[in-house]
């Protein structure tokens, strides 16, 4: 048998090639921010960020305060969801960490999709979910709509996003920079913190500030820009918090926007609070941003699926009951939905929902 030997000069040649079609193929505005400087992206308020290093030691010397979580959960599953929901109606189902099925409007929107094994950049390390999506994949009705709040992990698989932009063609909204990750651009849109886009007559959304960061990599930290949002369908505003520490954006989305109907908000991943104190929420935190907010509801995420952090698996759930009691909030405004089970708000006023 012949072997054809390809020259290093031919192959590095097709590399240059393959690189210079990825960069022009893909339209870099980050530079046009004003949050963009120095080669990243600046939270509004400056915070102290630890280094790769120091988060990884952190992980290393601290196992013993480490909460064991169950291998594995059973949980429920809704093996056949709703095509769509009428108009003014509203039917949400938690699917695992901060993916969301939201129908209303006549749309399916999808946040932060995540239905892989791993939030990891291998396939046989990181950390593992301990219970089946709410919805698998396969079973999800027709996405119209997806939001990412970044590209962590846990937040931007890029296997699941990739699948269903293949499957359904969904418009794809997320933050500058984040678009290059993905295997196509097309029906993609980056937005910069505030800047809104028009989906349809009675649907328009706004990419908002919070206070977070971003990156995949060693090398790549808060290349891409992070936020929230903010979806106003018909005469419902829906807030989906995405990741943040507690800061005053929560307030200044009340002073632009006024009371929001429904606001997601993460939960979990908070311990220890010396190293996530700035960048991730804990249940009193969470509880101050539902009242900064005026938030008619609050579904509470980013807890119970993946194990990123110290403390229990349940710890969340508990400390939110504590932090209603201590602020007042009553145990209906502040909720937490079984994994599968659909919540539904209808034009009666009538919903249904079960603690997780």
């Amino acid at each position: 048998m012949k072997i054809i030997v390809i020259p290093v000069a031919v192959i590095l040649l097709a590399l240059a090639i393959l690189l210079v079609s990825c960069a022009t193929s893909y339209a870099d505005k980050r530079n046009r921010s004003p949050n963009f400087q120095g080669g990243e992206f600046k939270n509004t308020n400056p915070i102290k960020m630890h280094s790769f290093w120091k988060i990884a030691w952190t992980a290393l010397t601290t196992d013993i305060d480490r909460a064991a979580w169950p291998k594995w959960v059973d949980t429920k599953a809704d093996n056949a969801p709703r095509a769509l929901v009428r108009d003014g109606d509203i039917r949400i189902t938690f699917i695992n960490h901060a993916t969301f099925l939201i129908q209303a409007g006549g749309f399916n929107i999808l946040t932060d999709p995540v239905f892989s094994q791993r939030t990891s950049p291998v396939s046989f390390a990181g950390p593992k979910r301990v219970h089946k999506p709410g919805i698998e994949m396969d079973e999800l009705p027709s996405v119209d709509v997806i939001i990412i709040s970044h590209d962590h992990y846990d937040h931007l698989d890029l296997d699941s996003v990739n699948q269903l932009m293949k499957r359904d063609n969904p418009r794809v909204y997320l933050g500058l920079g984040v678009g290059r990750r993905l295997a196509a651009s097309g029906n993609v849109v980056e937005m910069d913190w505030w800047e809104s886009a028009q989906v349809a007559e009675n649907f328009e959304l706004w990419f908002l500030d919070v206070q977070h960061f971003s990156g995949r990599s060693l090398t790549d930290r808060n290349s891409t820009l992070w936020g929230g949002f903010l979806l106003q369908l018909g005469d419902k505003k829906i807030y989906f918090g995405g990741d943040s520490g507690y800061a005053d954006h929560y307030k200044r989305t009340y002073e632009r926007f006024g009371p929001v109907d429904i606001a997601f908000l993460p939960i979990g991943a908070y311990a220890p609070r010396s190293m996530f104190k700035s960048v991730h929420l804990d249940p009193f935190e969470a509880v101050q941003a539902h009242i900064d907010l005026q938030a008619d509801l609050s579904i509470g995420m980013h807890y119970g699926t993946f194990q990123i952090s110290a403390e229990s698996r349940r710890e969340p759930i508990e400390l939110l009951e504590q932090a209603r009691r201590q602020a007042n909030v009553d145990s209906s405004a502040f909720i937490t939905l079984e994994v599968g089970t659909p919540f539904e708000l209808t034009t009666s006023n009538e919903a249904a929902a079960v603690s997780f």
